[in-house]
């Protein structure tokens, strides 16, 4: 009797309302340079209300499909992903992340050459569109200094179980991988960098459209934050979630010390990029979002302690 084989990495990918975007995430996806019994693909949607039901449907055979009744968060969806997945690797990547045909290989390889207890990390290319993410861009890489970033990592699956998931208690958006990887790291974890292992964030310009929207998930960034510093209450953490004066004073300065606004800064950013100046309408449009978040922060910070 034939006995399948058992992957060796389990990509899971929790996804809500971005069926267009994981269309093409489980496309570049499904077509790896691994044998396709090397891995397997499990997708957590957590509830959406979008045509994401329909997307899945076109790869009910690849993929593996794990149905949440509502929208728990991205916490409990990587978490019912991870109790899911067969592999010893598990390899997270967010469902607006497109990648490399080479990329699970990749992954594969960085744990294969520095041995079990390693975290690999690949760096994540932020493109505007599906189409700048195709023509496989030069990188222009994000920096985030989290341990443990979900949009680009791969972990022993018996790590996450021993370090005990992801915490779904975070109120909101934002810090929830940060907080595992603080944990990892505890176990000892290593860290590894997997340049190879390429993955492409698309992310579209921020429009007037698309700002309050934004502006909301700063609003929960900030509680997460927050829930964050009370959990690790250390100088490391104040520092990762920016409670500091000199991130005042940076994002005051970003921000044009507060006379760029929500209301106005498209206005201004349409500008710069009718003179070319793309990057320059990027950065005072996230200037805004910057200044909105670490006010936000500071006023959750002292319900906080008013709170005690």
């Amino acid at each position: 009797m034939h006995e399948e084989k058992t992957p060796d990495i389990s990509v899971v990918v929790p996804t809500y309302n971005q069926a267009d975007l994981l269309r093409e995430n489980l496309r570049s996806l499904v077509d790896q340079t691994l044998p396709k019994d090397s891995y397997e693909i499990v997708v957590v949607d957590d509830g959406s209300t979008d045509h994401t039901a329909a997307v899945l449907r076109e790869f009910a055979g690849p993929v593996r499909i794990v149905q949440l009744p509502a929208n728990r968060g991205r916490s409990a969806a990587r978490n019912e992903g991870i109790r899911h997945a067969l592999g010893r690797l598990v390899t997270f990547v967010d469902s607006d992340i497109l990648v490399r045909r080479d990329f699970l290989a990749q992954h594969l390889d960085a744990y294969r050459s520095h041995g079990p207890g390693v975290l690999s990390r690949g760096p994540v290319v932020l493109v505007p569109d599906v189409q700048t993410a195709r023509d496989s861009p030069t990188p222009r890489l994000t920096s985030s200094p989290a341990f443990l970033d979900t949009a680009n990592a791969s972990v022993e699956r018996s790590a996450l179980l021993k370090a005990g998931l992801f915490d779904e208690r975070f109120p909101g958006y934002g810090w929830e991988d940060f907080e595992l990887g603080i944990r990892l790291r505890r176990l000892g974890i290593r860290r590894v960098f997997c340049r190879q292992a390429v993955g492409f964030h698309v992310q579209p310009p921020i429009t007037q459209a698309s700002i309050q929207n934004l502006l909301r998930k700063e609003d929960e960034r900030a509680k997460s934050a927050v829930y964050f510093y009370r959990k690790h209450p250390t100088a490391e953490v104040r520092l990762l979630i920016q409670a500091t004066s000199v991130h005042r004073l940076l994002y005051s300065i970003q921000s044009g010390f507060g006379l760029l606004t929500p209301t106005n800064v498209e206005h201004i950013a349409a500008r710069l990029r009718r003179s070319g100046r793309n990057g320059l309408a990027d950065l005072v449009m996230r200037g805004v979002l910057n200044r909105h978040y670490v006010q936000r922060l500071d006023d959750e910070l002292a319900q906080s302690r008013h709170r005690g």
